[in-house]
């Protein structure tokens, strides 16, 4: 794609290591250099990074469309994510099924089952007496819960976890042998979703992959082998890695402001804050892809139709004129303007569920192991922000266990 004439043109990468060392300098930089500009990463792209103008580009659907993914390159398990990879009325059809599985009143309803898996895995941490928050409790509440909402076995976390860890490293990798085996573990994937279809079509259950597998979803017509694999993905990927991030930034925020913490154990009612404003600041979804539909102007920016744009939500979460003094964690500021689960009519799906989870890890942790200690000069944040802010590993332990 050539290079627009009369804007700023930058080299940004989201997936770049340069970027995950230093992502709130790098998008504050950019946004005062231009907060629209021209990124001549991954074949040319605008990025934008006020909150303003991200706010814009998402609510209008029709002009900058999802149609062709929201990934920038695409996501290594497929460009067409149901039903995020569609605009309306095609996204509303196929949410609908999904709305009233991950409805408030449905995820408070399950809230005494997610409590007490939560509370398990927690307990068990405490027996060990040392461990990592990410991989012994952000990779697996979540994991447990999406698959357990599903009808699949929670056991299978552990693998699937895995293979989506690899590729979503290698999202941007252009290395054709790379490129293949994330092709191979997308085709794997996918085998697996189809078994579990096909299970349910022989044996029908109470679970949401059976009524994704044997009942009418869109027009009175069920979904084909592709388009439930295009949605049980989505379902999987989102409900794995946002969560574990936003509950592995609180608890390290935590360890760095034991005030906060101190805060949160006498106040329990302030935990839904703490949750909403670390997710604002640390956000566990980086940026979302738009394809423009239409020649048309954002910002006194000409764009062409067919220019890819990235809407960076974790720049306009940390833009000051939307939110005073941004990267200070304060619980009683005003988070209405907060992209952290997106924006308009793809605003995250499972917000609610995420929600539940989030306040149940951080629960437990004040129960059942409230003298826990995070080592974070041996705590590793990841060295790739393209999805969003993520810790590779958070050990902690019971001081005298």
């Amino acid at each position: 794609m050539s290079t627009p004439t009369d804007v700023v043109v930058t080299d940004f990468d989201h997936h770049a290591a340069e970027f995950a060392e230093r992502p709130f300098e790098v998008l504050a930089d950019l946004r005062t250099q231009a907060p629209i500009a021209w990124s001549t990463a991954h074949d040319g792209f605008w990025v934008i990074t006020d909150h303003e103008h991200v706010v814009e580009g998402l609510a209008d659907f029709g002009t900058f469309s999802s149609a062709s993914g929201p990934a920038i390159p695409a996501n290594p398990f497929g460009a067409r994510h149901i039903p995020v990879a569609f605009d309306p009325p095609d996204h509303a059809a196929y949410r609908k099924v999904l709305n009233v599985w991950f409805s408030k009143a449905e995820i408070s309803r399950r809230e005494p089952q997610i409590k007490a898996m939560v509370e398990g895995f927690v307990g068990d941490l405490a027996e060990r007496g040392s461990w990592d928050f990410v991989a012994d409790l952000a990779n697996v509440s979540p994991g447990a819960v999406s698959l357990t909402i599903l009808g699949w076995d929670p056991a299978q976390r552990v693998e699937l976890l895995n293979v989506m860890s690899v590729s979503l490293r290698n999202q941007a990798n252009p290395d054709p042998v790379v490129k293949e085996e994330n092709a191979q573990r997308n085709r794997w994937f996918r085998e697996q979703i189809l078994r579990e279809a096909n299970d349910r079509r022989a044996a029908p259950r109470d679970d949401l992959m059976t009524v994704l597998a044997t009942e009418p979803i869109v027009g009175g017509k069920q979904l084909t082998d592709e388009e439930l694999a295009d949605m049980v993905v989505l379902l999987i990927l989102a409900g794995f890695h946002t969560t574990s991030g936003a509950f592995t930034a609180l608890m390290v925020h935590m360890e760095q402001h034991p005030e906060v913490k101190q805060r949160l154990d006498q106040d329990r009612d302030l935990i839904p804050a703490a949750i909403e404003e670390i997710i604002r600041i640390y956000s566990p979804a980086t940026a979302h892809a738009r394809r423009v539909t239409e020649n048309t102007e954002l910002g006194g920016v000409e764009m062409k139709k067919g220019d890819w744009t990235l809407f960076v939500n974790m720049a306009a979460n940390h833009d000051p004129e939307a939110f005073p003094d941004p990267e200070r964690v304060d619980l009683d500021r005003d988070r209405s303007k907060s992209m952290a689960f997106g924006w308009g009519v793809h605003r995250c799906l499972g917000l609610h569920l995420a929600r539940l989870i989030l306040r149940l890890e951080v629960e437990a942790c004040l129960d059942l192991i409230p003298d826990y200690r995070i080592d974070l000069e041996n705590t590793v944040l990841s060295d790739h922000m393209g999805l969003g802010y993520f810790y590779h590993s958070v050990p902690a332990y019971l001081p005298g266990a």
